[in-house]
């Protein structure tokens, strides 16, 4: 199997050193190949043929969303015309197409929301980020490939983009309920589907997220249980973060997940537990 990932980022790392064992991975970031122009897109795919291309790349903003509000149209260029660009190349050369985007497109408690919901946080609400817009459009205007909706990763250390770090260095928290994904999940996911030689040629949506998802001070009551807390958290209301984008707030199903594929994901207290198991150690 020859596999292209695109993108150096959080999930691209762990997903390049996963994925070696299996396939002959080539790992590019957008300053040595810029997957956002379509003639380089070409001429590399007419020169290597791909089983997979696997995009990790887009736009979350240094230090959260709320910088996407200063850098719109990056913001669009990264996550809803470049990834469009990749897709559209992919379907060009007949190659496998994975994206890594994000289930924050919804917002409320209302529903389980799944992959035939139409978006209440995107494009059309007044009330949603330039982020979660940007997500949101490229959806609508993809044709082609397996589109993953990820929200809050975590992983098994205490890197910066994952969720528990996030916490562990707020001292202001909010308690709310959201869905979160545990990487290593995601990569089992994704190696399966390559192991398998599942097609991902047409435009397939799927949440990719733990089931039974916890509040926010659940999470730090384990933390605390695992001797990994902030002596200065402090619970506010999220007004008062007095942040530049509202956030999406919700849970997803995971019975798309499930059924079309068989996979079941562990829930998410056992993820969590499991990966401050491993920090610990």
């Amino acid at each position: 199997m020859n596999v292209l990932i695109l993108g150096k980022g959080y999930i691209g790392n762990y997903l390049n050193d996963r994925l070696q064992a299996i396939a002959s991975v080539d790992f590019e970031s957008r300053r040595w190949f810029d997957y956002t122009n379509a003639r380089i897109l070409d001429k590399r795919f007419k020169e290597k043929k791909y089983d997979y291309v696997i995009n990790c790349s887009g736009y979350t903003g240094r230090p959260n969303v709320d910088q996407g509000e200063e850098e719109k149209e990056l913001c669009y260029k990264l996550n809803t015309f470049a990834p469009l660009k990749v897709s559209s190349m992919c379907k060009l050369h007949n190659i496998n197409y994975i994206h890594i985007s994000s289930g924050c497109i919804y917002t409320g408690y209302g529903k389980q929301y799944t992959e035939e919901d139409e978006p209440n946080f995107g494009l059309f609400s007044e009330e949603s980020s330039t982020y979660s817009k940007s997500k949101h459009a490229y959806e609508l205007g993809c044709d082609y490939g397996l589109t993953l909706r990820v929200r809050m990763p975590f992983c098994d250390e205490l890197h910066d983009r994952s969720i528990l770090t996030k916490l562990l260095n707020y001292d202001k928290l909010v308690d709310y309920v959201n869905s979160k994904t545990y990487i290593p999940d995601l990569l089992d996911f994704i190696e399966l589907l390559i192991k398998g030689s599942y097609s991902t040629k047409v435009k397939i949506l799927l949440n990719f997220v733990n089931p039974k998802p916890l509040a926010t001070n659940q999470i730090t009551d384990i933390m605390k249980a695992h001797e990994l807390y902030n002596t200065n958290w402090e619970w506010v209301h999220f007004e008062e973060l007095r942040t530049k984008a509202n956030r999406s707030n919700c849970i997803l199903s995971t019975t798309k997940l499930e059924e079309a594929y068989g996979f079941k994901l562990i829930d998410e207290e056992v993820a969590i537990e499991k990966a401050l198991a491993n920090i610990s150690t």
